[in-house]
Parts: C-alpha cells; sequence; structure tokens
C-alpha cells in the first residue's frame, strides 16, 4: 500500500470498491451485526432438496459436538482487523452496506445456495454473523483486488448443510445459471469452476463463478467450516478479472482466529 495514503484514503478506497461490488449484485450480507438473524434471515422459499451423494467432505460431516456457535459479539473479537494481515486493507461493514445488495435469486433450484451467496437471504439461517471489507494493492489511484468476509454461526447441523449445499452447487451448476440481483437486474452465471480449496478448518471449498454481463467479472470464492462457524471469502478484480484472487494469507489469519475463538467457547 501506498506509504503517504492515510487510513481516511485507505478508508474512502474501500469504501469505493465495495461500492463497485455491490453495484455487481454481488454483495454477501445476511442480517446485521447485532446477531439476530431476522434482518435479511427469512429463509428462502422453495430450496432444493438435496441428496447424500459422496463428495470429498463427507468425512467432516459432525462437528466436534463440544464446539459452540459464537455470539456476535464473540463473532466481532474473531474477526479480521486492519493491520493484522500485511498488504491487505480491511474495513468494518455497516449494517447499510451489508443488506443493500438486497438479496439475488435464480430459477435452477440447484443453484439457489450458490445464488444466496450473492445476496442476503440464506437457507438454514445462521444464528449470528459479522462482515469485513478488504482490499489489496491499495494506492491512491487504484484498487488492485477487493472483496468481502463474512463470518457466521449456526444451530446444530447447519453449518454443516451449509457447505454440503454449496459442494452439490458446485457440481449441478458447472454450466451457469440465470440469476436476478437485488433490484431485480440480471445477474447471470455464465459458468462455475471448481478451485483447490485450502486445508483449512474441518472443511472448506472454493470455485468461481463467472458473470455473464458485460463486466465479465470473474468472482472467487472461499468457503470454511469451524466447527458451527462458517467463513464465506470472495475476491473479485474488477479491473482484471484474471487476477480475481482472495490472498491465502487472509484466509489463513481469518481462520486461525476463529478456530482459536471456537476451541475457546467449548473449554
Amino acid at each position: 500500500m501506498d506509504s503517504e495514503m492515510n487510513d481516511s484514503g485507505a478508508k474512502r478506497t474501500v469504501g469505493a470498491a465495495i461500492a463497485v461490488v455491490a453495484a455487481l449484485g454481488l454483495m454477501t450480507g445476511c442480517g446485521s451485526d447485532s446477531g439476530d438473524g431476522k434482518a435479511d434471515g427469512a429463509r428462502q422459499a422453495g430450496s432444493a432438496e438435496q441428496g447424500d451423494g459422496a463428495s470429498q467432505g463427507d468425512k467432516a460431516a459432525s462437528s466436534d459436538p463440544a464446539a459452540k456457535p459464537l455470539s456476535a459479539s464473540a463473532l466481532q473479537r474473531a474477526a479480521l482487523t486492519n493491520g493484522e494481515v500485511k498488504g491487505v486493507e480491511v474495513q468494518k461493514m455497516t449494517d447499510k452496506e451489508v443488506s443493500e445488495g438486497g438479496s439475488a435469486k435464480t430459477g435452477k433450484a440447484a443453484c439457489r445456495p450458490m445464488a444466496a451467496l450473492m445476496g442476503s437471504r440464506y437457507d438454514p439461517v445462521p444464528k449470528a454473523s459479522v462482515h469485513r471489507a478488504y482490499a489489496t494493492g491499495l494506492t491512491k489511484a487504484k484498487v488492485g483486488g477487493t472483496g468481502l468476509i463474512r463470518i457466521s454461526s449456526y444451530g446444530p447441523g447447519d453449518a454443516e448443510r451449509t457447505v454440503k449445499d454449496l459442494r452439490e452447487a458446485v457440481t449441478a451448476c458447472r454450466g451457469g445459471f440465470p440469476a436476478e440481483d437485488g433490484s431485480g437486474g440480471k445477474a447471470d452465471v455464465k459458468k462455475v469452476t471448481p478451485l483447490d480449496a485450502p486445508k483449512a478448518g474441518d472443511e472448506a471449498l472454493s470455485f468461481s463463478l463467472h458473470d455473464a454481463g458485460k463486466e465479465k467479472a470473474v468472482i472467487k470464492f472461499t468457503v470454511v467450516r469451524t466447527g458451527p462457524q462458517v467463513m464465506v471469502f470472495f475476491g473479485v478484480n474488477i479491473a482484471d478479472p484474471a487476477k480475481s484472487e482472495i490472498p491465502a494469507a487472509l484466509v489463513d489469519a481469518q481462520v486461525a482466529k476463529v478456530a482459536k475463538a471456537t476451541k475457546g467457547a467449548a473449554s
């Protein structure tokens, strides 16, 4: 990051990056940081029946029974703060920034869990969620990459189901799917590409969504479950879609903090 950029300038630049992401209909909000799970937590109607097909996550099908879902305040403490990951600017998101992207929809039932990542409603509904925006390659003139982190805690079995549903959606939706963003505009996905997932948490998966619109954005997602906590990371580079990335150091640092908090809650 440019050493001349002050904190207020960095925040304005990250804010601009958030606005770009929101305009693409790619906000990953869910409710508010209050942890009541109700602000945008209505269950998504008509969720697809999910099969029991084998997946690489089956071996991690159950959480440690001692692990407990973290409260909203505990999630806040476990979320990354600015300065913890070198070269990455991290900023807390407000409730308004989280919710203003609306809720994405798709008529393709098998792809609804994936479309939900581009909106603000999830099934299962998290017990609590907190959100962070991040940016890389930040200078006075530009943002390299940008993205969001959502950390959510879930009731019994719901964290596992969230990952399972997404894993099955990656397989079912490789050919893409029609979608609408929160404002009803087209947000069709051209294709879904499975990616190598980091060896993190109890289970993890990674994939990319290729936007069918004129922006041709490539959005990379990594989802990591640690006990009843799920972390969703996404990264996008609007200027150069081929360079969309989620910094590995960012994932490692966030997973470590959530793992420590989860272990502490169980002791």
